[in-house]
């Protein structure tokens, strides 16, 4: 029996969600939804649980209380005689096929060329051809900057011409929700811009979109909506301006303060 959210113009649904480490606890009742198109940006201190929470979001890791719907659909289990049980791998599977995970490492296969980064999953989990999946990735490459990048190895690219591959290659997947987790963090500041100019495009092209990063410029410019989390808990919400420009709250001001001096 698959359970449904109630407003259908919500594509990431959580509910209360908590996340244990052994008797650490890493996420404490997080609740927040994002609607279809719109741009979702987590901020806040190193092991305040942002990546944490990204990673529930497409269960690879799983909750240790609440609940998340993935455009309506719980998210990992299944309602078996009036309790949750586990889902089955097919169908946890299926739903993360359909969400974009972009890492903070770029995790791009190394023996083989962008091109073939981009078509390995599309080829072997969504059934296309050789030729289909070939003329797709290349569009997506051109998305990104690098159609004449395609044959190129990793070790051949920078790190940003790397991580633009990695957002094509989930691209590629026709995802409806893309997640960044910190995806410059790696980079060196010059290369900084060329990911985020491709993030600013997908938010501009309407993709649902849940981002963690350190990038205030980013969030105050493309956020719909800003999260600022700390240990384990929402500290605040809102659009950009409340957050950035009109916060009353200490801790959310002390850390901006701590950003903008850095």
């Amino acid at each position: 029996m698959t359970m449904k959210a109630v407003d259908g113009d919500e594509m990431v649904r959580a509910e209360d969600v908590v996340k244990r480490f052994g008797h650490l606890t890493i996420l404490n009742g997080v609740s927040f939804t994002v609607k279809r198109g719109q741009v979702v940006v987590i901020i806040g201190p190193s092991g305040s649980g942002k990546t944490t929470m990204l990673r529930c979001i497409n269960h690879l890791e799983k909750i240790d209380g609440g609940r998340i719907y993935i455009d309506g659909e719980l998210l990992g289990y299944r309602m078996v005689n009036g309790r949750l049980v586990e889902d089955s791998d097919a169908a946890i599977s299926r739903v993360r096929s359909q969400i974009g995970f972009v890492f903070q490492r770029f995790n791009l296969f190394p023996h083989m060329t962008a091109l073939e980064n981009v078509i390995e999953a599309p080829i072997h989990v969504l059934h296309q051809s050789r030729e289909e999946a070939t003329e797709r990735a290349m569009e997506l490459l051109a998305k990104v900057g690098l159609a004449e990048k395609a044959n190129s190895y990793p070790h051949k690219l920078s790190g940003g011409q790397q991580q633009r591959v990695a957002i094509a290659r989930a691209l590629a997947m026709n995802p409806k929700l893309m997640l960044f987790d910190e995806a410059t963090s790696a980079l060196d500041p010059e290369l900084v811009g060329e990911v985020l100019k491709v993030m600013r495009q997908l938010a501009e092209e309407g993709m649902t979109m849940v981002v963690v990063t350190h990038e205030m410029g980013f969030a105050r410019d493309v956020a719909d909506h800003v999260i600022f989390m700390d240990r384990g808990i929402i500290v605040e919400e809102g659009p950009p301006e409340q957050v950035f420009e009109h916060t009353s709250n200490e801790r959310t001001r002390a850390f901006l303060g701590m950003i903008r001096e850095q």
